[in-house]
């Protein structure tokens, strides 16, 4: 086995370069590849560099230099970063698979024209991604950037097939990708401040814009990418709600927003799940044959293609009361909460159901909060608000992140870690609605 001319490890994926000395050629030499590990799958990409084992051996110690051996080095090297890269860029976005890595390493059809429009590498490239949550997003940033250099944007959806038609005009929108450099980003940043959009949602939009000038480099397409600086969001941290207000919302009986704030409480008491994720969950056998600890589980969507995590939501008494109210009527295989996605099929469909679902808890919460006299909340507060409780009451960070669904990947003593059992998980979700501040109180 020969050692590596490069190396980068990432989370859960490996990238090397492999001397491939099963496949010798004429000439006595044999190929350089780059290999992509994530667990026990693997991913060669050639590199198009063959050496004999003698100038391996040299190229393993050469530093730099014109030598044929430093320049097929080099080669090499400019392979290894582009995949290495690439990789870093799907990870960030939580998007990292096989066929992603090697359609980023594709680039776009139009990739390799000089003279491509950034508009249209951006829209292309957006609308490659997988998911539609992730295409609406760099095409909303599309939309932003495009608005911030003066341009009229407008986008027609059309109602039966949901296809979206983008219109961009204005001088600027012919700007080729190397118009974009720090300056214009830092200005772009600027103007989203100024119109009052929140750090979360530009950094989103930077984000995206980041993704697409990366991949431009990776495809030559640009000789430089712009660095710059995204800042983290502090959404997460302050978008929570004391025990003492979650129990405002509980009792919350009058009013038009009633069932919006027991959607609210629903998705609380659902260890904080995300509304995609109720609206495919469904009764299963967790429900059916734990008698003294009934669960409804389900894979958390957002990390499927990563790791198959199961979230286990024990059915204390107030979700009960909320599943005889809104849920179906218990049958295996069945839907629990089939209202948020009707008849939705497509993904399309299903993601804009979603959103109307967000929405409609969002209007009525609003009102919901100003009636109480508490802070604004929406649908992603449920998860903070959660979480923020438990870990109040002294529960261990193991333990939520196994209720929410987290992943630590550089745990490694969590993976040889047995489940909890459902009576715990039980014990500690009844902690939900008893103030952790009363309690430090009186004692």
């Amino acid at each position: 086995m020969y050692e590596p001319l490069f190396v980068s490890i990432t989370e859960h994926v490996t990238v090397n370069t492999l001397y491939d000395v099963r496949r010798v050629k004429r000439d006595g030499s044999y190929p350089v590849y780059i290999r992509v590990c994530c667990r026990h799958d693997k991913l060669y990409l050639p590199t198009g560099i063959s050496l004999t084992p003698d100038d391996y051996a040299k190229a393993l110690i050469v530093k730099t230099g014109s030598t044929k051996i430093c320049k097929a080095k080099a080669q090499v090297g400019q392979v290894f970063k582009k995949v290495n890269d690439a990789v870093d860029a799907l990870i960030a976005e939580n998007n990292f698979t096989f066929e992603n890595l090697k359609n980023i390493l594709a680039g776009p059809q139009k990739s390799q024209d000089k003279t491509v429009t950034l508009l249209e590498y951006w829209k292309e490239f957006g609308d490659s991604k997988n998911t539609e949550k992730t295409r609406e997003q760099y095409l909303n940033a599309l939309k932003s950037f495009y608005r911030f250099l003066g341009c009229k944007v407008t986008c027609h959806v059309k109602r039966r097939t949901k296809e979206r038609t983008l219109e961009v005009k204005g001088k600027n929108n012919k700007v080729t990708p190397s118009y974009v450099n720090e300056n214009v980003i830092k200005l772009w940043d600027a103007s989203m401040e100024k119109a009052g959009l929140s750090t979360s949602t530009r950094s989103i939009y930077l984000r995206a814009l980041r993704a697409v000038m990366n991949s431009l480099g990776q495809n030559n397409v640009i000789s430089k990418t712009p660095k710059f600086t995204i800042k983290q969001g502090t959404r997460r941290k302050e978008d929570f709600i004391p025990v003492s207000d979650i129990v405002k919302i509980r009792d919350y009986k009058k009013g038009p927003g009633k069932k919006a704030a027991d959607w609210w409480i629903i998705l609380y008491l659902c260890n904080g799940s995300n509304l995609k994720d109720l609206a495919h969950l469904e009764w299963g056998n967790d429900y059916f044959y734990n008698q003294d600890n009934k669960e409804l589980t389900y894979i958390r969507g957002k990390i499927a293609d990563r790791a198959q995590v199961i979230v286990h939501i024990p059915i204390i008494e107030p979700l009960q009361k909320m599943l005889n109210k809104y849920g179906s009527k218990p049958e295996m295989g069945k839907r629990v909460f089939p209202q948020i996605l009707l008849g939705a099929k497509t993904e399309a469909d299903v993601e804009s159901r979603i959103h109307d679902f967000n929405r409609q808890i969002r209007k009525g919460m609003q009102g919901v909060c100003e009636q109480l006299g508490i802070r604004p909340v929406t649908a992603s507060t449920a998860r903070n608000s959660y979480i923020t409780t438990l870990t109040w009451h002294g529960i261990q960070d193991a333990f939520i992140d196994s209720m929410v669904g987290h992943v630590d990947s550089k745990n490694v003593l969590r993976g040889y870690q047995g489940t909890l059992s459902p009576k715990k998980r039980a014990k500690v979700n009844n902690l939900l609605f008893v103030d952790p501040e009363i309690e430090e109180d009186e004692e």
